[in-house]
């Protein structure tokens, strides 16, 4: 593509992993990479939103030390400037008198040459900005270079069309855009639909510059990219990868434009999520148990992914109902992958648990207690070996286990990071086939794939007792999921439900469900937000409620 824009401007894009807290170490990445721009004689250098101390950083910043840390490396930056050309673009915090601004901050030649502060403040989903800053009342933005206008704006800036229609008013050569934007399924279409508008709102090109790596729940895809004033990308860092490098805005350049594959950053999401928590945990290999099912098949495969084969181990741990199949399907997926497979049995320690509680429940008849004692004390048995050999234990459940409450708490719950928790049961189906595609692709065999086939045909089964099926709980997963989706992602009500054509009394028993499982997913690990509500930072439900769907 061919850029139709009269300014040339020489852009050093870095995008990558910044750490919460870890000011040096962001400090010196940055002064690596500013040095590489240099060379290169680019214009700006240009960091994402509050890149210095990471995002987010939360409570931290009520903390003195953290903010004053702050100030001295970014006047550590200032000083390696002297005599530079290059302008350092520094998302940053600034503090004035009492209050706390989400600032950008311009430096060239050992000087502070222009502060630009974030004035909307997003206070939804994940995001809790009014809770730690204040907003600019000054929308004075432009700094001026090469006799062009250059507007930078701060992430939910650009989003904010109140905002944007009156900065508009004010002629823009070129706008420039820091964002800590977090992956969301089909994210990344949003943002360019919404640039688009802005580009035809602005009348000039539009850079948006995005963080990159994992944060606690939070996994941010990258894909920088600038778009022209025909409203087309012309250029894009890749997703989910280190990007160091300059971008010249030149009109007549071409540049390759990363084409966005769904599948695909939905996967890498998962990937990058898990090797930064692992990473900034301090851990170097994982653990988990495999059971044979689906949900910890794509679990090890994605932890194979982030970390190595070699620093990933498994755990078979069966009991009186684990079927031959499943011990066949647990094996030939380790094999697949090259990892370790330990067996444990536990139904010596499952005879045990029920002989010492037979005369308390003498009066009573077998049921659930039964199997989640099963569940927790394979939990309790992967706890130790995560402690002893200080792994980080990889907890499998998906979604749909965690909305309906099909979950042992302090069993199958227990773990450091649970890898699939805003993932639904149809969508652990849909991308383990996309992962064995990639890999039958590779090998040029149509026949083998990672995920043994079996593990994905069979019927799902907890095995916690005989001839036990999922179904016998729960509907079918690709209904269960439709509803939870438009209950949960949509917050839909009854009635919207029965004129899509739900059956009334199934969505009812979901709703109860969903609700008596709150206090579970209050205590159960944190994992990688991939939707648009997630159950870490954004579904905030009361613990114990009665609302009812239907008013009886």
């Amino acid at each position: 593509m061919i850029l139709a824009c009269k300014v040339k401007l020489n852009f050093f894009i870095f995008q990558k992993k910044t750490i919460v807290g870890d000011i040096k170490k962001n400090f010196l990445n940055f002064k690596r990479a500013y040095k590489k721009a240099e060379k290169k004689k680019c214009d700006f250098f240009i960091t994402s939103e509050l890149a210095l101390c990471g995002y987010p950083p939360k409570d931290l910043m009520f903390r003195n030390d953290f903010i004053k840390r702050l100030d001295i490396y970014k006047n550590k930056i200032i000083n390696f400037t002297q005599s530079k050309k290059t302008i350092f673009v520094l998302g940053t915090i600034i503090k004035e008198n009492s209050n706390l601004y989400n600032a950008a901050v311009l430096i060239r030649n050992g000087k502070v040459i222009n502060e630009i502060k974030k004035t909307v403040l997003p206070n939804d989903g994940v995001f809790d900005e009014k809770r730690y800053f204040s907003k600019s009342n000054n929308n004075e933005k432009f700094f001026l270079f090469k006799n062009k206008n250059i507007r930078f704006l701060i992430c939910e800036d650009i989003w904010n069309e109140g905002l944007t229609n009156q900065l508009c008013e004010e002629k823009t050569d070129f706008l420039i855009v820091l964002n800590a934007s977090p992956y969301e399924k089909n994210k990344f279409k949003k943002r360019f639909e919404l640039l688009k508008k802005r580009v035809k709102q602005f009348g000039s090109p539009i850079l948006y510059v995005n963080s990159l790596g994992g944060q606690d729940d939070l996994v941010f895809d990258g894909g920088s990219f600038c778009i022209n004033t025909k409203q087309k990308i012309i250029f894009q860092a890749p997703f989910f990868q280190n990007y160091e490098d300059g971008f010249i805005f030149n009109e007549k350049k071409e540049y390759k434009v990363v084409k966005y594959k769904k599948n695909k950053n939905f996967y890498d999401a998962l990937t990058l999520s898990l090797r930064d928590y692992v990473n900034n945990s301090n851990f170097s290999s994982i653990i988990l148990g495999i059971s044979g099912g689906i949900d910890s098949a794509l679990s090890a495969t994605i932890a194979c992914d982030a970390v190595g084969k070699k620093n990933v181990k498994g755990f078979f741990l069966p009991s009186l109902y684990t079927s031959k199949e499943s011990k066949e399907d647990s094996e030939n997926l380790s094999k697949n992958l090259g990892i370790e497979l330990e067996t444990i049995e536990i139904e010596s320690l499952r005879e045990k648990y029920n002989k010492t509680l037979s005369k308390t429940f003498s009066s009573y008849s077998e049921d659930i207690t039964e199997e989640n004692i099963q569940s927790r004390i394979r939990g309790s048995i992967l706890m130790a070996l995560s402690n002893k050999f200080g792994s980080l234990l990889l907890t499998t459940g998906n979604k749909s286990e965690f909305a309906v409450g099909y979950s042992t708490i302090y069993g199958d719950m227990c773990g450091g990071f649970s890898i699939l928790k805003d993932v639904y049961k149809s969508e652990v189906f849909m991308l383990s086939k996309w992962r064995n595609k990639i890999y039958t692709e590779i090998c040029l065999n149509k026949d083998k794939g990672l995920i043994p086939q079996n593990i994905i045909l069979k019927e799902p089964t907890a095995e916690l007792r005989f001839n036990q099926k999922d179904t016998d709980s729960l509907p079918s997963y690709d209904i269960l999921d439709e509803i939870l989706y438009l209950l949960i992602e949509k917050n839909l009500g009854l009635s919207d439900l029965e004129k899509k054509g739900y059956d009334k009394g199934l969505v009812i028993k979901i709703w109860k469900m969903l609700t008596n499982s709150e206090f579970k997913r209050f205590q159960s690990i944190v994992g990688p937000k991939v939707s648009s509500m997630s159950f870490d930072s954004e579904r905030r439900f009361p613990l114990v409620n009665k609302f009812l769907l239907e008013d009886k």
